[in-house]
């Protein structure tokens, strides 16, 4: 509700500002005033007259030097009565009667008027208001710094995690002074039940208090809300689809969601299982088994030549999928005879790190480029045994490994080192395990190590494929800074990488709620702050969070950027490039990179919303989801060159994004 603040001196200024309140009720029916009693100089018999013949409900604030006067408000007709926390709890018993009596509604205060004190003594004083019976809760501070006023909105932080006890009562925190100014309006969007203001600039009876005109053009824009249900997760489909393949007899799989990665992999299916087709039901039926019949090649692909290297009799089309590429090269070497893997787009200049030289310590052979980049023609099979790799640029050829020496003949024992994208690995693990495949692992040291008996049969299987958590961090993020939404369709027990996006905003200030059964998840924005993020385990997350950094109030740290330069685009650049163009400082060093961002709230006071224009996704899906969730704190329309490339990982992304937003 708004809340006109009035504090002109006399009964007569304060009937004729109240006249003028009467006219907001039109276009705010719910509007509010507040009689500052220390402020107006009126006696007993006056505060009767005005609070017994308003049309609007007023509340009557009540200092210590007017603390007499809160009686004869309430008897008047107060709808609220606003008093210090401390002074009320002094009162005698009949006193607090009184000022509850007649359905008044009490709002127990605290104001320091020098400076902002600790979160954790905001906290007790919050915790004293609602032991004493408040109905509202109000803390007011003076703020010298942005940090002080954002330690007095961690409060509603606070609430919604239950660090300030199990009653929730409603609660209106935020600073005084220009420097706490944003906080009335962040106050008011995390729920505060008021924010004030005053009729005009002359009548402001607190540093940093708005005038009605402000509060009017505060019209949200940017309100994010409803529901959004996420698809198959196409780290979890391509693993298990390839896996069906290597499995003699039938695998369904339902919720079987379709985008072009996962198109690619079913591709390599049709190539390489008996069959594999979508039902009329829509599921996935895959009737696979190792070694498969040999097919007449059906690909386009099969004629292929680069770089003087003739292609093997069969081909293994991965369309622009880096996982499934690199998955293909060990698996499709131990069919024993040539495989050519090739794809299409940016897949084909892409580094295939290390695929070369160690399928050539197992005893296959693997032949790209000169540069090291697809088609690659394999042909083993692997002989298994034990083999050390570095896990520094990234999990994808290990998955393929993983998959693959269960089929050699030799047991094998597998050391990663350095390894990153970990919960990526466990995926895999997790995966094989389902279709009926052996893998131990621990760790030693900072060596993943893998122990993987040998002449092992995949089984076949039935799966649902659980929602995609890559697919959901576009939208958690536009809800931590935009507003609230509700996401079916994740597993909250799932080991994929992505859900460390639920850490994140969590701990930036944004609310989460899992619901019961599987009603999903609820985000709602909050007051965000900057943080430190490593991508070591969870790269795909830095487009979606670089957008997050650009709302959260202070500088945001990545580490472990750098092996991002080889996905679809160089990822951290781009993302660099694009939000300097929106205005907002960021620097890519090496391995690391720096987003210094401010509030959304911030943003709107002070005029440096985020700048519009045309940007270019460089054909990377994650770049474009994530420059589209920028695009809703942009002054101006936001065009990207390319949106097709969405389809690559979540064809419906656009229409369910234009759904949520006004």
């Amino acid at each position: 509700m708004i809340c006109i603040s009035i504090g002109d001196y006399g009964l007569d200024a304060c009937r004729k500002a109240l006249k003028r309140c009467e006219k907001y009720r039109r276009q705010f029916p719910d509007l509010v005033a507040e009689i500052r009693l220390d402020l107006c100089g009126l006696g007993e018999d006056e505060v009767h007259e005005l609070f017994s013949g308003s049309r609007i409900p007023l509340i009557a604030t009540c200092m210590k030097r007017s603390s007499h006067l809160c009686g004869a408000a309430v008897l008047a007709g107060a709808a609220y009565v606003d008093i210090n926390v401390f002074s009320y709890v002094s009162l005698k018993k009949e006193e607090q009667a009184l000022l509850r009596s007649r359905g008044t509604r009490l709002i127990l205060s605290f104001h320091d008027y020098q400076m902002t004190p600790k979160t954790e003594a905001l906290a007790k004083v919050y915790k004293e208001a609602v032991r004493a019976g408040a109905d509202i809760v109000k803390i007011v501070t003076t703020a010298s710094s942005t940090e002080d006023a954002l330690r007095v909105l961690d409060l509603y932080r606070m609430q919604r995690d239950g660090s300030l006890g199990r009653r929730r009562v409603p609660l209106t925190a935020f600073a005084m002074g220009d420097e706490g100014r944003f906080s009335r309006l962040e106050a008011y969007r995390l729920g505060a039940p008021f924010i004030y203001c005053a009729l005009r600039k002359k009548y402001i009876v607190a540093p940093g208090m708005f005038t009605m005109e402000e509060v009017e053009n505060f019209q949200d824009k940017t309100v994010v809300s409803g529901t959004v249900a996420m698809p198959a997760s196409k780290s979890v489909a391509q693993r298990a689809i390839i896996a069906a393949m290597l499995a003699r007899g039938e695998s369904e799989f339902h919720n079987c969601t379709r985008c072009r990665d996962i198109d690619s992999a079913i591709g390599v299916a049709k190539q390489f299982a008996q069959e594999a087709y979508v039902d009329k039901g829509g599921d996935l039926i895959i009737r696979g088994g190792f070694p498969p019949e040999k097919k007449k090649s059906e690909s386009p692909f099969s004629s292929l030549i680069s770089m003087s290297m003739q292609s093997g009799g069969r081909t293994a089309f991965v369309g622009e999928s880096g996982l499934l590429s690199r998955l293909c090269i060990p698996v499709m070497a131990q069919l024993g005879e040539s495989v050519t893997v090739t794809g299409e787009g940016s897949l084909m200049d892409r580094h295939m790190y290390g695929c070369k030289e160690a399928m050539e310590e197992m005893g296959a052979s693997c032949l790209l480029t000169a540069g090291e980049t697809l088609p690659a023609v394999v042909c083993g099979p692997i002989k298994g045994g034990e083999i050390t790799l570095s896990g520094k640029k990234g999990s994808q050829f290990i998955t393929g490994l993983l998959m693959a020496l269960p089929l050699s003949k030799k047991d094998s024992v597998l050391r990663v080192q350095n390894a990153t994208s970990v919960p990526y690995i466990l995926l895999t693990v997790d995966v094989m395990q389902k279709f009926g495949v052996t893998v131990d692992w621990h760790q030693e040291g900072d060596e993943l190590v893998f122990n993987i008996p040998g002449k092992q049969k995949y089984s076949p299987a039935e799966m649902t494929f659980e929602g995609d958590w890559s697919a959901a961090v576009n939208f958690i993020v536009a809800a931590a800074v935009f507003g609230s939404l509700t996401i079916t369709g994740l597993n909250l027990n799932t080991i994929q990488a992505d859900k460390k996006i639920m850490d994140v905003v969590r701990n930036c200030g944004a609310g989460i709620e899992e619901l019961p059964g599987d009603g999903g998840i609820r985000i709602t924005r909050g007051s965000l702050r900057a943080f430190d993020f490593d991508a070591t385990d969870s790269p795909d997350l830095i487009p979606a969070l670089s957008v997050l950094a650009a709302f959260s109030e202070g500088t945001s740290h990545f580490t472990g950027v750098a092996r991002l330069r080889n996905k679809e685009s160089n990822r951290p650049v781009v993302m660099e490039e694009g939000l300097k163009a929106m205005g907002v400082p960021a620097k890519v060093d090496g391995d690391t990179m720096e987003i210094t961002g401010m509030s959304l709230t911030r943003r709107m006071l002070e005029g440096k919303m985020l700048k519009g224009g045309n940007f270019h996704t460089f054909s990377d899906h994650r770049v474009a989801m994530a420059l589209k969730v920028a695009s809703l704190g942009c002054s101006s329309k936001v065009t990207l060159d390319s949106t097709d490339c969405i389809d690559k990982s979540f064809p419906g992304f656009l229409k369910l994004f234009e759904s949520i937003h006004q």
